[in-house]
């Protein structure tokens, strides 16, 4: 919106599946982001639960080495990144910049997270709507009234005037001068894909009866209270103002022990219980044959045969005890 082409960026992520026409994010800012998660023990998929204080020490001087490696960042102004982790790293970057960067949040409905999270790196649902809480609760203790807050379903059927409708105020604001038509057209035209979005598979039915289904409904419950009222930023702020008990149940459930641990450690029991009954068969076999060896030893004790030879075998057992 600013003016720069996209396709022009330098220093972004490459392209992959997930994100055909870019991420968006430049390199030097995921890592430092990475960088910034782990001083604090965390990573993207496992953020703190609370704001971190980067004001107090001893992480405030672990800041300091950033300022130089993004020293473009604070001397421009004319640019846009974009990075989820800046939900849970925003609050650093004031120090690190030595200047507040104006937010523009795009609010996406809970479950569409969860599925896009679970259709690319494999987390369960519950995990996914875990982390869309954490994120917005992170970012909304960090907006005011000069940023703005967007819904993801409005961009995706956004056309030339709505978009300068919803931004140009915005960026005259930050006294950045509107995009031309021309300009809005092509970034309509070139980035806003719908077709892309991983969320639209439905769930099946066994999946969804795996989803907390009270976590489900604070979520829901909160992105429509929302979307529905008057001042969403306001709305915004004061829904992601806390951490729920249902957040904080399966976020702990799955420190505790990952889902995806809980399904190794399943298909492990599965398979021992398989190789248990493989064994108890064996071993009921192995009983009835003998059962069967022994019927015969008694029947074969039984015979006139054995009741004749048993002379010869007397004689045979006492020279071999003389021998010895």
């Amino acid at each position: 919106m600013t003016g720069e082409d996209p396709r022009q960026r330098r220093g972004d992520l490459e392209l992959k599946l997930e994100n055909p026409l870019g991420f968006f994010e430049s390199q030097r800012l995921v890592e430092t982001n990475d960088a910034l998660l782990g001083a604090v023990g965390c990573q993207w998929d496992r953020p703190p639960l609370l704001p971190t204080c980067w004001d107090q020490p001893p992480l405030l001087s672990a800041l300091q080495p950033h300022r130089s490696r993004l020293s473009v960042y604070a001397l421009e102004h004319s640019w846009v990144d974009k990075d989820p982790r800046l939900c849970v790293t925003y609050s650093a970057y004031l120090h690190i910049l030595l200047r507040r960067i104006p937010l523009v949040v795009a609010l996406r409905e809970p479950l569409a997270v969860a599925k896009s999270l679970h259709a690319r790196n494999g987390f369960s649902l519950n995990r996914g709507l875990v982390l869309w809480w954490i994120y917005n609760h992170h970012i909304a203790s960090q907006l005011c009234s000069e940023d703005l807050l967007l819904l993801y379903s409005d961009l995706l059927a956004f056309d030339d005037q709505s978009l300068q409708q919803h931004l140009g105020p915005f960026l005259e604001l930050h006294k950045h001068s509107r995009p031309s038509e021309d300009q809005t057209r092509a970034l309509v035209t070139t980035l806003i894909r719908p077709e892309l979005n991983r969320a639209e598979a439905p769930i099946n039915a066994e999946r969804r009866a795996l989803i907390h289904p009270l976590l489900l409904k604070i979520c829901e419950h909160t992105y429509s209270n929302i979307i529905k009222a008057a001042d969403q930023l306001i709305s915004y702020k004061e829904h992601f103002n806390s951490l729920p008990r249902e957040v904080l149940e399966c976020s702990m459930r799955d420190q505790l022990l990952p889902e995806t641990e809980v399904r190794l450690l399943q298909n492990r029991f599965h398979s021992i219980e398989n190789d248990m009954k493989k064994i108890v068969s064996s071993l009921e076999q192995r009983e009835l044959e003998c059962i069967s060896y022994q019927r015969k030893l008694k029947d074969l004790q039984n015979s006139h045969s054995w009741r004749i030879t048993a002379p010869m075998r007397a004689l045979g057992d006492f020279f071999r005890a003389a021998s010895r």
